[in-house]
């Protein structure tokens, strides 16, 4: 079900292409949705994990190029983006649910507090890959670190937006 929502959200959302070497490279990442879906708790959907894109380097011709990793991971980073919006959309859909039942008005911030923590989340992930930019000076690496830090917080943002306000 979950797969089946995903595809439609995502076909439908207005969202910038990506550059034409990533695009060529997502049919390698159709298996996250699929392994994400079938993940009934925090620790295997972290198993889904960067699992696709060291597929697309084995398979790639030049796979293990700092080039063809970095592609390799920005095309699962996508996969992954498109599963946290559509994580997101639903669990502020819920927040929202949850709000509209409240008894007590000034408790009904759910929704609201998932926006600005959202917000948030994003600068946090945008200034924490930067910084990993950083690690390797001018050397090719620096694009691996930053494509990686990217790949790991979008991930596991959706898990964590997945697996919020299970235990309500």
């Amino acid at each position: 079900m979950r797969i089946a929502i995903a595809l439609i959200l995502v076909a439908g959302a207005a969202q910038s292409e990506p550059a034409p070497e990533i695009a060529r490279l997502l049919h390698y990442m159709e298996p996250v949705a699929g392994c994400f879906d079938a993940a009934t708790d925090v620790a295997a959907a972290k198993a889904c994990i960067a699992v696709q894109s060291g597929v697309c380097m084995d398979t790639e011709k030049d796979g293990y190029s700092t080039f063809g990793m970095a592609n390799c991971v920005r095309a699962e980073t996508v996969a992954w983006d498109e599963l946290l919006n559509v994580e997101y959309a639903m669990t502020r859909d819920r927040a929202r649910s949850w709000d509209a039942s409240e008894t007590q008005p000034e408790y009904a911030v759910r929704a609201d507090a998932l926006l600005d923590a959202q917000r948030a989340w994003i600068t946090f992930r945008d200034a924490e890959c930067a910084l990993a930019y950083t690690e390797f000076g001018a050397g090719t690496m620096r694009t691996l670190s930053y494509n990686g830090c990217a790949l790991d917080m979008t991930a596991e943002r959706a898990i964590a937006l997945r697996f919020m306000f299970q235990e309500m």
